[in-house]
C-alpha cells in the first residue's frame, strides 16, 4: 500500500495534538530523562563505591589486620537491594513525573482553552463574552485584556446598530414626507403654492444637514480632515458666532453673555472650523434653553491652554446620560423630533473637530441646573 504524502485536492492535513497534549508529552519526557540520569549516576556511583570497597576488603584478607570480609554472595545481596531500591524509586519518579506533567500541562493549557472558546463566540456574533481566567500573572492580564476588548465590540455593535436604525429612520421621514407632498401635486391634489414649497424646502434642509454631518463624521472617522492652522482672535469668532444665531435667541428671547479674560495668549486654529464648533454647541444650547433664558459663551487661559465654554441655563442633564451626549444620535430629550432637534451628531461633530485641534471638550452639568460644556485650544 502506498501513502500520498502530497498536498493535491482532497488530501486531509495530519490532525495536530492539542497544547496541552504537547506541554503533557514534553514536561513528561523532560522529566522523566532528569529522573533516569539521575537514577544512572547515583547507581554508578553507588557500585562504583562497593567495588572500592570490595578491593579494600580483598587487601585486607590478604593482610589479615582486620575482622574477615562479607562473603561474596553477600556483597551481591546488598548489590541487589540496592537496584532493586532504584528501581522503585525509578517508578515512584515516573508516576510523580507523570502527575506534574498533567498538572502543569492543564494550568497553562486550561485559561488558553477559555480564552480560544471565547473567541469563536465572538467571531460567531456574541458580543460581550467575559472570561475569569486564572494562571498567572500574564495570563490574568490577557484575561483582562480580552474582556475589555469584548466589552468594547459589544458597546460598538451596539452603536453601529443604533447609527444604523436611526440614520435609517431620519432618512425615511423627509423623504416619505417629500414623496407625499409631489404625488399629490402630480395628482393635483394640492396646488404648487408657496407654502407647500417652503414645506419641501424644509424636508430637504433636514436631508441635507444630516447628509452633511455624516460626511463630516466620514472624514473625521478616516483621519482626512485638512485643518488650516492660522493665528485667530476668538473675539473675532465670538462675534461671528453672535451674528449667526441673533434670529434664533430672539425667536426665543433669550439673552447671551460673552467674557473673554484680559491678556489671553494667541491661540492657532482653523477658525472656521471653531466657528461650526461654537455654532454646534450655541445651536443645542438655545434647543435647550427655556424663553427668557441666558446663554454664556466664554474664554480663559489654563495651562498651556485657552479654554473656552458655553454655559446655558435649560434643564440640564441627568448624571447617569453625561456619560451618552458625545454618542453619536443621542438625544437626551427623547421626546423631541429630528427636525425640532438636529440630527443628534452635532456634538460628536465637536468633539472631533476639538480633538483634530489637539484639545479636550467635557461636559457639566445637573438636572434643573443649565449645562457647561468646555472645549480647550492649546497656545503653543
Amino acid at each position: 500500500m502506498k501513502l500520498s504524502t502530497g498536498s493535491g485536492t482532497g488530501s486531509r492535513p495530519g490532525r495536530k495534538l492539542s497544547l496541552r497534549a504537547e506541554l503533557f508529552i514534553s514536561i513528561l519526557i523532560v522529566t522523566l530523562l532528569c529522573v533516569l540520569f539521575f537514577g544512572l549516576l547515583s547507581n554508578y556511583l553507588v557500585r562504583r563505591q562497593f567495588e572500592q570497597q570490595f578491593a579494600s576488603d580483598q587487601q585486607q584478607v590478604q593482610e589479615p589486620l582486620g575482622p574477615p570480609p562479607p562473603p561474596p554472595s553477600d556483597q551481591q545481596h546488598r548489590v541487589n537491594v540496592i537496584n532493586l531500591s532504584y528501581i522503585i524509586t525509578g517508578l515512584l519518579g515516573v508516576f510523580l513525573a507523570f502527575i506534574l506533567s498533567y498538572y502543569l500541562s492543564s494550568r497553562i493549557s486550561k485559561p488558553l482553552s477559555q480564552l480560544s472558546m471565547a473567541t469563536r463566540s465572538i467571531a460567531d456574533g456574541e458580543y460581550g463574552k467575559q472570561v475569569d481566567v486564572r494562571g498567572g500573572k500574564e495570563v490574568e492580564e490577557l484575561g483582562t485584556a480580552f474582556n475589555a476588548l469584548s466589552s468594547g465590540l459589544e458597546k460598538n455593535e451596539m452603536l453601529r446598530k443604533n447609527m444604523v436604525a436611526d440614520i435609517s429612520h431620519e432618512l425615511r421621514n423627509p423623504l416619505a414626507a417629500q414623496r407625499g407632498y409631489l404625488e399629490a401635486i402630480e395628482d393635483g391634489v394640492i396646488e404648487l403654492s408657496p407654502e407647500t414649497m417652503d414645506i419641501l424646502v424644509k424636508h430637504n434642509s433636514v436631508l441635507s444637514r444630516l447628509v452633511e454631518d455624516l460626511r463630516q463624521l466620514s472624514i473625521v472617522d478616516a483621519g482626512q480632515m485638512e485643518l488650516d492652522i492660522r493665528p485667530m482672535r476668538l473675539d473675532r469668532v465670538f462675534k461671528m458666532v453672535d451674528l449667526s444665531f441673533q434670529h434664533q435667541r430672539a425667536e426665543k428671547r433669550i439673552s447671551l453673555k460673552m467674557g473673554i479674560s484680559p491678556n489671553l495668549p494667541e491661540v492657532k486654529g482653523d477658525q472656521a472650523r471653531i466657528v461650526q464648533v461654537l455654532g454646534n454647541l450655541m445651536s443645542n444650547a438655545i434647543l435647550y434653553t427655556p424663553e427668557g433664558g441666558c446663554i454664556e459663551l466664554n474664554a480663559g487661559e489654563g495651562d498651556d491652554e485657552v479654554v473656552i465654554s458655553v454655559i446655558d441655563t435649560g434643564r440640564g442633564i441627568a448624571k447617569e446620560e453625561l456619560g451618552n451626549v458625545f454618542e453619536r444620535f443621542y438625544r437626551t430629550d427623547k421626546s423631541r423630533t429630528r427636525h425640532s432637534g438636529g440630527t443628534g451628531l452635532g456634538l460628536s461633530i465637536a468633539k472631533a473637530l476639538v480633538e483634530a485641534h489637539q484639545g479636550r471638550m467635557w461636559v457639566e452639568s445637573e438636572a434643573g441646573k443649565g449645562t457647561s460644556i468646555f472645549f480647550t485650544l492649546p497656545t503653543n
